[in-house]
């Protein structure tokens, strides 16, 4: 993974969405879109359930979170 990579993952975390995670790092939704699904095509597992409401970590993202703090 890379340094940007962990650094999405974290703002996705924090914010509970895409778009959340866009402004908060002042970059476009598409882009924070790409690079989770590089990172989560590189790990080969889904790291957060897609659901109405937003972005929910799955457990194997929670059991990073520590790592990636």
């Amino acid at each position: 993974m890379r340094l940007r990579h962990i650094e999405i993952i974290h703002a996705i975390m924090a914010s509970g969405s895409i778009s959340g995670a866009a402004r908060r790092l002042n970059v476009s939704q598409p882009n924070i879109s790409r690079v989770l699904a590089h990172a989560e095509q590189q790990l080969g597992f889904a790291l957060f359930d897609r659901r109405p409401s937003g972005l929910q970590p799955t457990s194997r993202a929670q059991r990073m979170m520590p790592e990636i703090d």
